[in-house]
């Protein structure tokens, strides 16, 4: 009853967002497809640092890793758009279990560099790689999504399919999280000595947190490739990391839901601040600090105390 409870409000927003594909409007449809995207970009870095308490800045690396992997693979060697998602989604998770591997004994700011300056190597290494990676000039002309020969060309046909990737991706994140495992990286972030006097293999259930979020975000990264169907270094900077992280923050921290709702918020931001050009990042760092010195628990925590007020106030009425 418990789980229903927690996963109700996730399958309300999934049922409006089915109504969305409707919409005639491309540039609407072109917005929602990123907040699909976006979505599961977000549940990827809400396991470790919502879920396991592991802050990344570095992000960016993981999204950029799974679309250079995925463009290279359908546009050099032929690899069928479907399977070259899923081949660069397991080469970024790896890529997070070996990046975990030294993060795991660190903790506070230095995690946080360790994490930023291997999205910075991944960028770099994009950057410079020119025979693999087109260098600054990038890749086009990558492959639409495509499976048994049906493309998903049109914005409205895209949306449809990367609808079905967030609510597969979210039920087998709720499993997860769900989980003895899920449960186990939330005693790990509350007091990991106390997690570990119990019993609880915090190392190894750390390193198991980076492969499933580097997962995520690197299924994420393969999609926006095929869905912009170019890729270039400047995509995939720091401040994309720092857009990441207010999503999670701004949604809620260990909530589903709230990586879903922060996505949507800070989608629709980007494209109204649009004219502030790198100054957006003034702004990204304000909700942070709002966010996290007044509503530590996000949107999700301010709709959980307004709900809560309502209900207290008709029990009243009802006395």
């Amino acid at each position: 009853m418990k789980s229903i409870k927690h996963v109700f409000p996730f399958f309300i927003l999934i049922l409006t967002l089915s109504i969305i594909g409707f919409i005639p409007n491309l540039y609407y449809l072109h917005l929602f497809n990123l907040i699909l995207i976006y979505s599961i970009f977000s549940l990827g870095l809400n396991i470790l640092t919502g879920y396991t308490g592991i802050t990344s800045f570095g992000h960016a690396g993981f999204f950029a890793l799974g679309a250079y992997a995925t463009a290279i693979l359908s546009t050099r060697y032929g690899v069928p758009p479907i399977l070259s998602i899923f081949f660069a989604s397991f080469l970024t998770a790896i890529a997070g279990f070996i990046i975990g591997l030294p993060v795991i004994r660190i903790s506070g700011i230095y995690l946080a560099m360790v994490t930023l300056g291997s999205a910075e190597f991944i960028r770099l290494l994009a950057l410079n790689w020119d025979s693999l990676t087109g260098g600054a000039i990038g890749i086009s002309n990558i492959p639409a999504l495509s499976i048994l020969g049906c493309y998903f060309k049109s914005e409205s046909s895209l949306f449809f399919f990367l609808y079905a990737m967030l609510i597969i991706s979210t039920f087998i994140f709720v499993r997860i999280t769900n989980s003895r495992f899920g449960k186990s990286l939330i005693a790990i972030k509350d007091d990991e000595q106390a997690a570990e006097s119990i019993g609880i293999p915090c190392a190894k259930n750390k390193l198991i947190s980076f492969f499933i979020s580097g997962f995520y975000s690197g299924l994420s990264g393969a999609l926006y490739a095929h869905f912009d169907r170019f890729i270039h270094p400047a995509t995939f900077t720091f401040s994309l990391s720092v857009l990441v992280l207010c999503m999670v923050i701004l949604g809620g921290m260990g909530t589903v839901f709230g990586s879903i709702l922060g996505a949507i918020v800070i989608v629709i931001l980007l494209e109204y601040l649009q004219p502030l050009g790198v100054y957006r990042l003034f702004v990204y760092g304000m909700i942070l600090t709002i966010m996290i010195s007044y509503f530590p628990q996000g949107l999700i925590g301010i709709l959980k105390e307004v709900s809560g007020h309502f209900r207290k106030n008709k029990f009243k009425n009802t006395i």
